[in-house]
């Protein structure tokens, strides 16, 4: 039998400014995109490389961007705190938190706002899309009960 799980029950959460000691939980996602670190790597090639051939070291980690899906719902607590984001562009805390069992995991990083982008189709939900630029470490630790305060 497989030990595969679905998102259900997963939570975003962001400060409501820079420096907060508390986050706020993002209503209505239906999707969360995870940080995605890659290393760069930095050429080193130089006139006496073996064979001919490029040669490379490790650089520096680069966490990338996220993409959060939600409900767009105007005027929302939600819609207000991620305009406010965008506006002010900010670094602010991010929580990412995995389904509530046993094992669940959060994922603690700086970020901020790039893009909200909302659509409001004719005859469907309207959803809005969210991009935050991960600016800093990603730090993975076993969730904790009230996932809203930062140690």
């Amino acid at each position: 039998m497989s030990d595969a799980m679905i998102g259900f029950g997963t939570r975003f959460f962001m400060a409501a400014t820079a420096g907060a000691t508390a986050l706020t939980k993002l209503a209505e996602v239906t999707s969360v995109g995870f940080p995605n670190e890659q290393v760069a790597e930095v050429e080193v090639t130089h006139y006496e490389s073996a064979n001919r051939t490029r040669e490379f070291i490790l650089g520096l980690n680069d966490a990338g961007e996220i993409t959060i899906e939600l409900n767009w719902i105007p005027g929302s607590a939600t819609d207000e705190l991620i305009q406010a984001a965008k506006g002010d562009g900010r670094v602010r805390t991010m929580r990412i938190v995995t389904p509530a069992d046993d094992d669940a995991q959060m994922y603690t990083f700086p970020g901020f706002v790039r893009g909200y982008e909302r659509t409001a189709p004719m005859d469907d939900k309207m959803t809005a899309t969210v991009t935050i630029r991960v600016a800093g470490a990603v730090v993975q630790a076993n969730a904790v009960a009230d996932p809203t305060v930062l140690a």
